[in-house]
């Protein structure tokens, strides 16, 4: 398996943790979500065929107060310092439009995306920031990992139809990186959109996948452990109280 890129959430922290990109990088070093331990995951490229709506309706037209003098302009500076500051000044103000977020989201200095990205999680969260946004940023190869792994954290973290969606999608289809994310992440999503997916998961050519699938399986089952027998896990989902 490729080494050093994301460690995920271990089995003590499933239901509350975060990713961590753990690749080294020249590039200016941004803050990402701490690693709780030993399980692996991955940053997201696109996967084909995946289609998602939007969790909310398209962004405002109107937002509650203008943004600090000079923030934009400054959010657009040559200088990736001014940048950096600008951007930590809009993620901080929650006044500010999620476009003016989601545009630095794209900002070739990593700090900047990074900072921008997990701003964006947060409205996210609050309903201010479609699910269509997120997913095309973790889909999108030109953006650094970490920027998409901070978009796929709060799609994950986030209960909605088009986050279950979009991680069962990636739990079938995606790379073997982006089968253990996804594995994890499901663990915050409706069981009836994740449990089976993750049953599925337990076939899975490779081991990191089968065990991320199956720590998260425990964890959605307050502890019960049928190990990696699909057929147990399936007899005992579909005969579950409902």
């Amino acid at each position: 398996m490729k080494t050093g890129l994301l460690l995920g959430l271990g089995a003590a922290a499933l239901l509350g943790g975060g990713l961590w990109l753990g690749r080294s990088s020249n590039e200016a070093p941004a803050a990402t979500p701490a690693s709780a331990a030993n399980v692996r995951s991955a940053a997201v490229p696109t996967v084909a065929g995946a289609t998602h709506s939007a969790r909310t309706p398209a962004l405002p037209q109107a937002r509650r107060a203008a943004a600090t003098p000079g923030l934009t302009a400054d959010l657009a500076d040559r200088d990736p310092k001014i940048r950096r500051a600008a951007i930590r000044e809009a993620a901080g103000d929650q006044n500010i439009d999620p476009a003016i977020l989601l545009a630095a989201s794209r900002d070739p200095d990593l700090d900047v995306g990074v900072t921008a990205m997990i701003a964006i999680g947060k409205r996210y969260a609050e309903g201010d920031v479609p699910a269509s946004e997120l997913i095309a940023r973790i889909s999108d190869r030109g953006l650094n990992e970490r920027v998409r792994v901070s978009g796929l954290n709060a799609i994950g973290h986030v209960a909605s139809p088009e986050g279950a969606a979009f991680l069962v999608d990636l739990l079938a289809h995606g790379s073997q990186l982006e089968r253990a994310s996804a594995a994890i992440l499901l663990v915050h999503q409706d069981p009836e959109q994740a449990m089976p997916a993750l049953i599925t998961a337990l076939a899975d050519a490779d081991e990191q996948v089968r065990t991320n699938a199956l720590e998260a399986l425990r964890g959605r089952s307050r502890g019960r452990d049928y190990g990696t027998d699909a057929g147990a896990w399936r007899s005992w989902w579909q005969a579950r109280a409902r």
